[in-house]
């Protein structure tokens, strides 16, 4: 769809400035950067939510069922009773052991997951407009300001289905 958009723009483009199509590209390209150019920004809280998702996936696995990293944690955070070392054997004793205090954050960190979601399926419901909805509008907004010579629609439209990704 961005494809369609993009090359409607350079179409636009060639229309309003009176110039060639290879002009009209360098033109949308130029446009293309300073639509991304606050993409850092915007995306930094998808960023962090990946970091922090792939750290407390991998983490929990050890913190959970490897016992010397179960041990520590509990050394250094917890204090609970160690059982005895026949109640240790397998790691499905370990994480028995873990789930006593590993259970409580991971049930709630799993529930304001779904609480979330659920939030975010009544808001596109209703028309509200998630995080990433809004950081597409504002940029399409700006884009406008920006360029105001060209079309609002066409800016606008080549605005909204631009990636967040790299440009």
């Amino acid at each position: 769809c961005h494809d369609a958009c993009q090359e409607r723009l350079v179409r636009h483009v060639m229309v309003v400035d009176g110039v060639e199509w290879i002009t009209a590209k360098d033109k949308v390209k130029e446009i293309g950067k300073a639509n991304h150019q606050l993409n850092g920004i915007a995306t930094l809280p998808y960023k962090v939510g990946i970091g922090i998702g792939v750290t407390s996936g991998i983490a929990c696995v050890p913190l959970c069922f490897h016992l010397p990293t179960v041990q520590y944690f509990n050394k250094v955070f917890v204090t609970t009773d160690v059982p005895e070392p026949d109640d240790l054997q397998t790691w499905f004793e370990v994480g028995s052991w873990a789930w006593n205090w590993m259970e409580p954050p991971l049930g709630v960190a799993s529930f304001v997951l779904l609480a979330m979601q659920f939030t975010r399926a009544q808001m596109q419901n209703m028309d509200m407009k998630p995080y990433t909805e809004w950081v597409k509008n504002y940029r399409a907004d700006r884009l406008h300001k920006l360029y105001p010579l060209y079309n609002e629609d066409i800016i606008k439209d080549f605005a909204q289905t631009a990636s967040l990704g790299s440009s």
